[in-house]
């Protein structure tokens, strides 16, 4: 092999052929990464269902594609198609192979980005009535991209390279025309270093935009500032007895106002445990229920079937008297049992009128304070993004987080961020917030900026229902407190009486057990 003709390498570099080829090496890649990446999106999903036939297809897809070599399927397109009628130009057969080869891999790769996002972050976005797709769309792809990009951009890499493996139909992409200019000149080292050189340009932009990509992606995702660690949730007595728990309705109010919320005959197993127990009760407009009680007595589930984040398996929840996820046959004038399930649409209407904020906060990392509290308002409402982002900054600022309209979830306290939880609630203009533990997750530090925006609420006459382990807190804002034990509530009164004269004797070992005065 003779030394390397610097004037010929240069020449070949910068010759019309091979930049043309260049050129088609680079477009080929791209459009086969585009249906590739199409592919993906469209089938992790099916993946990733329950129901058995669209996986079956999947895995059938998968099996073949990701188990049969590339130029296999290559020149299996462009030999087979043609004997069953199908014909289409090297271009296209070509592009068809890669981008078949390409979705299966693909495929995988959105899976695992769809696993990383937590179910947390989809029951935030039902919570608000968002559909499953406005689900996908705007709360789990753009989180799952942070684990797509750079595994996509090494395939893309890679399908740059494979291109290659089309000269054996023929088409003139950069390795081929390479194979050609050698072969028609005898120097091969000068033609094939031009080559490379081109592949590694190619190569070196791809990286280049992939990390620019991920660093803007990352910018949500790390903590730049100084946050309280959480602590956990204040450990209640475990109080619940092995024998009978007596039932009470909390269907007793204090108030003459309309009826807001209703549950009737309320239950639900959850693993064969019966996490809810026939449970009743009754909030009327502008009052505020608590609702105690030790670990696992159903208090969050209780919350989740009021909404229909979790299925109940009997009995009705009303909000001012329409049944929630489930649509009742009227008989003979009177109300018979649920006849059948609410459709998916129907369902997101409904919860569009019940607000929930999070124990955990549930925030949409990748959007901005603002952007969290006003994606609901203007893709569920259907406010302009103008007026959306207008109603987010006022609900914001009311809730004292004028200063962080920009600011993303990582970069804020624990108690500034349930508060933005607590602005997206109310920006959807809820009949009825729901608050699951909402400081158990917090310092004690911090737990009296949440606890004084609940009680700002209660005075402009909210209606709520709040799950806490704050005694005090409770006793201060509540009209009335559920004790609940077993899946039961077992007691229900004003907080004087359920703090001076419990009835139940679990109410009386639960408060205890927290330092609370009980007479």
């Amino acid at each position: 092999m003779g030394s390397l003709d610097q004037a010929l390498f240069l020449q070949v570099v910068a010759s019309p052929l091979l930049l043309k080829a260049m050129w088609i090496t680079i477009w080929m890649a791209t459009v086969a990464q585009l249906i590739g990446i199409a592919i993906g999106i469209a089938v992790a999903p099916m993946a990733l269902l329950r129901a058995r036939l669209p996986r079956v297809i999947t895995w059938l897809y998968l099996w073949i594609f990701r188990g049969t070599p590339l130029l296999v399927q290559i020149l299996f397109f462009y030999a087979v198609l043609p004997q069953v009628g199908v014909r289409l130009s090297v271009i296209a057969t070509g592009l068809l192979a890669l981008g078949l080869n390409e979705g299966a891999r693909m495929t995988e790769i959105v899976r695992a980005g769809l696993l990383s996002v937590t179910n947390e972050q989809r029951e935030a976005g039902l919570s608000l009535g968002l559909t499953r797709f406005q689900v996908f769309r705007y709360v789990v792809l753009p989180q799952a991209l942070r684990v797509i990009v750079p595994p996509t951009g090494n395939n893309y890499s890679y399908m740059i390279k494979a291109t290659s493996l089309l000269s054996v139909i023929s088409i003139s992409e950069l390795l081929r025309t390479s194979q050609q200019l050698a072969q028609s000149t005898g120097r091969p080292l000068e033609i094939y270093a031009a080559a490379a050189i081109w592949y590694l340009g190619m190569i070196s932009v791809v990286t280049f935009i992939q990390h620019r990509i991920e660093k803007r992606l990352a910018r949500a995702f790390t903590d730049r500032s100084t946050l309280a660690r959480p602590l956990a949730a204040t450990p209640g007595a475990d109080t619940s007895s092995a024998g009978s728990v007596t039932r009470v309705a909390a269907t007793t109010a204090s108030t003459a106002a309309p009826l807001v919320l209703e549950t009737s005959g309320l239950s639900k197993r959850l693993g064969g445990l019966l996490v809810l127990d026939d449970v009743d009760l009754k909030v009327h407009k502008g009052e505020v229920l608590a609702v105690i009680g030790p670990s696992g007595s159903g208090k969050s589930t209780l919350l989740r079937c009021i909404n229909h984040l979790v299925t109940p398996d009997a009995g009705t929840v009303r909000l001012k008297g329409e049944a929630i996820g489930v649509r009742e046959a009227a008989r003979n004038g009177t109300r018979a049992a649920p006849s059948r399930p609410l459709s998916e649409g129907e369902l997101d209407r409904q919860r569009r009128r019940i607000g929930m904020v999070f124990q955990r906060f549930n925030l949409f990392p990748h959007l901005s304070a603002s952007r969290n509290v006003s994606i609901g308002p203007e893709r569920i409402l259907g406010l302009t993004p103008a007026a959306a982002q207008q109603l987010a900054e006022a609900k914001l600022s009311q809730l004292g987080l004028a200063d962080k309209f920009n600011a993303y979830p990582l970069e804020l306290s624990g108690g500034q961020r349930q508060r933005v939880a607590i602005a997206r609630a109310l920006a959807m203009n809820p009949e009825v917030l729901l608050f699951d533990e909402p400081t158990s997750a917090l310092d004690p530090e911090i737990v009296s900026e949440v606890l004084d925006a609940i009680q700002a609420l209660a005075r402009d006459g909210m209606t709520m229902v709040v799950v806490t382990h704050e005694l005090a807190f409770a006793r201060r804002i509540a009209d009335r407190i559920i004790m609940m034990d077993a899946g039961r509530i077992v007691e229900c009164a004003p907080p004087e009486q359920f703090f001076n004269h419990p009835q139940d004797p679990r109410t009386r070992a639960f408060v205890t057990a927290l330092g609370a005065r009980v007479t």
